[in-house]
């Protein structure tokens, strides 16, 4: 082969190795085009997850508002009609311990509409020292009533020292899981066992939300012989929208509300489970050192300024006609009716309305009549807090009380600006609002002296 012939083979070759390493090069940088493009294909469809679920969290927190207000309306009716019969039954008839078994069913109903309102609030619960004994004993109770015949429920529910919990949170947890321990039977029948026991940790664990460190502890434990779950399904039982229940729609909230509510009560759950085995979940609260009824500070805590009472006025207790006038607005009849009787029975004259401008008009006429007044704040034509405001313009001294089945629906400081006096959540009691109204009528009359 000729120099030439060499030169020409060798120029060759080294456009051929050349070329072959850019197409390499090339190739490379596909496929790390392609690798990137994945990653950041993989990413975008995370996010337009995540933003799914968060408009579908706005959406049902929208929703939320308008069921807890509905709600609440209904449970005031169910438990004043309720409170009204045990108080006209003797104690000896077997009626009266049915409906006292509604009445607390009602009013746990009214705490969990609470919590539901609170899980898209994010709201501060109010804890205070709880033995969580009586309070688990009494859920129990509950639940043996409304759960299916073919479920047991177990306990063995041993003395502890105090937690700082909210009792309505403690409820909901043990109710949840409960629940959950039904759906994981079928319909077969099952076991549910509950336990309460003081422990000592020594180490750190893994659990949810948060690792278990050492300490002192109420564990509460909640077992079952269900179908159990594999290990993929334990990793995601808590996220919100997860659930594993067969044909199940992907929209439970149960155990991710276990979980916040025990990130605010600074405790922890281990769970364990096996596929045909059943499941367990123990719950620990942190044991504290202060007794249980002793109140830490209020503001520590976090105290709502809603449940706040005034101081009462020491004056000699009024007759029972002497009690006062009351103007009271609502635009569900069947609350305004229910709530109208009570007070009546307790010695109140009641003048119902359940238009606020009929109200207005009412007022107007004779606003010396009335000692006090009680108003919804959601209404057609007129707010609560506007209703106060006109009030207010007739004459400035009549206290009123804003009666709410949904504490977002007004700013406290507006109201208080307008007038209100004092707030209170429905359903609450005939005997809770008969007390405030006293204090107020009687705050009112001191004044005058």
């Amino acid at each position: 082969m000729t120099t030439i012939q060499v030169a020409i083979v060798g120029g060759v070759c080294g456009a051929v190795l050349a070329g072959a390493g850019a197409w390499l090069g090339l190739a490379r940088a596909a496929r790390g085009t392609r690798a990137e493009n994945d990653r950041l294909r993989r990413e975008v469809v995370g996010l337009e997850h995540q933003l799914t679920q968060a408009r579908r969290m706005e959406a049902v927190g929208i929703l939320a508002g308008s069921i807890v207000h509905n709600l609440n309306n209904l449970l005031a009716v169910i438990l004043g009609h309720a409170r009204m019969a045990s108080h006209t039954l003797p104690t000896t008839a077997e009626a009266h311990d049915e409906i006292g078994k509604v009445i607390k069913a009602g009013t746990m109903a009214s705490e969990l509409v609470t919590e539901i309102s609170d899980f898209f609030r994010q709201a501060d619960r109010a804890r205070k020292p709880t033995d969580l004994g009586p309070l688990v004993g009494d859920t129990l109770k509950l639940l043996r009533d409304i759960l299916p015949a073919t479920v047991q429920i177990r306990e063995d529910l041993q003395g502890c020292g105090p937690v700082l919990a909210s009792p309505a949170g403690v409820q909901q947890v043990l109710m949840n899981l409960c629940s959950n321990a039904v759906q994981a039977m079928g319909g077969e029948q099952g076991v549910i066992e509950v336990g309460l026991h003081e422990e000592k940790v020594s180490g750190w664990h893994r659990a949810v939300p948060a690792d278990l460190g050492p300490g002192s502890y109420v564990r509460l434990t909640v077992r079952d012989n269900g179908r159990g779950m594999d290990g993929e399904t334990l990793e995601r039982m808590f996220e919100s929208y997860f659930s594993a229940a067969p044909g199940a729609s992907k929209l439970g909230i149960g155990l991710s509300t276990v979980c916040r509510i025990l990130k605010e009560h600074d405790g922890a759950t281990i769970p364990r489970s096996r596929v045909g085995a059943g499941t367990s979940f123990d719950i620990y609260f942190p044991l504290i050192a202060w007794p249980a009824g002793q109140e830490p500070a209020a503001a520590a805590l976090g105290e709502p300024q809603i449940a706040a009472l005034p101081d009462p006025v020491v004056l000699p207790r009024p007759s029972a006609a002497d009690r006062g006038r009351i103007l009271l607005v609502d635009d569900e009849s069947m609350v305004a009716q229910v709530m109208a009787r009570g007070l009546e029975r307790m010695g109140y004259q009641v003048t119902c309305h359940t238009d606020a401008r009929d109200a207005l008009a009412d007022f107007a006429r004779a606003p010396q009549a009335f000692d006090a007044v009680v108003t919804d704040q959601i209404m057609p034509h007129m707010s609560g807090v506007r209703l106060t405001r006109r009030l207010h313009d007739i004459r400035a001294d009549v206290p009123v009380v804003l009666f709410t089945g949904f504490r977002d629906s007004f700013n406290e400081r507006q109201a208080r600006e307008a007038g209100v006096s004092e707030f209170m959540l429905k359903p609450g009691s005939h005997r809770d609002l008969a007390g405030l109204l006293e204090r107020l009528i009687a705050r009112r009359r001191a004044g005058e002296a």
